[in-house]
């Protein structure tokens, strides 16, 4: 009896090990900032503004919650150091590239933008905030909102305690949604880029969680 080819799972080279895990972690993130800072800059069609819902109005504008926003870079470095499970660490790892190449093409092919100039960063805040607030707006145009890598990023980095340290899942899940909400509060995003950043990371979850095998790559002696 033939075997379906569709009952094969398809097997994935485990690519990170103890040995390179910080390298390939500075490779992620050489790559991903590549992506995103390309494709924040290169559009197939206009920019097109999305229609903000009347909740969205209502949230004020709070600059100093760019910290919380920031916080991201940081929340990614302690859960890459926490992750012990090589496994669990290659399936984010292929995970995040998926969904940074997949929301880069939507950059590209249906871009949308925030409209910023609303919201000017006050000029009475202090000088450290403000400056770290105009960096990031000159850096980072505002024209790659839908899907939000900011928020898929931050999930699919704490989906890691589903398979290994749960105990440190609830910290991580407040930590990430205070990150998400920034977003809104720091006008960089509307809320429906936070509904596909955070279905993006679901779905790129489970992809590479139910669809794919890993395996040791085999080195001749």
């Amino acid at each position: 009896m033939k075997k379906n080819i569709f009952q094969t799972p398809v097997v994935l080279p485990l690519l990170i090990n103890h040995e390179n895990k910080y390298l390939m972690g500075l490779l992620l993130v050489f790559t991903a900032a590549f992506l995103y800072l390309a494709s924040n800059h290169f559009h197939f069609t206009a920019p097109e503004y999305l229609t903000m819902s009347p909740l969205e109005n209502s949230i004020p504008f709070l600059p100093y919650t760019i910290w919380i926003y920031l916080s991201e870079y940081i929340l990614f470095v302690v859960i890459y150091f926490l992750c012990r499970d090589p496994e669990n660490l290659n399936r984010f790892f292929y995970a995040f590239l998926f969904m940074q190449i997949a929301s880069v093409l939507i950059f590209c092919l249906w871009p949308t933008v925030y409209p910023r100039e609303l919201f000017p960063i006050p000029e009475d805040i202090d000088y450290i905030t403000y400056f770290i607030f105009d960096s990031l707006r000159r850096t980072e145009t505002a024209a790659s909102c839908f899907p939000s890598l900011h928020v898929s990023s931050v999930y699919l980095a704490i989906f890691i305690f589903l398979k290994e340290q749960r105990n440190k899942l609830p910290f991580f899940l407040i930590w990430g949604t205070a990150i998400a909400l920034s977003t809104l509060t720091t006008k960089q995003h509307y809320l429906a880029d936070i509904a596909a950043g955070l279905i993006m990371a679901v779905l790129s979850f489970c992809i590479f969680r139910f669809c794919f095998k890993y395996s040791r790559i085999k080195t001749d002696k």
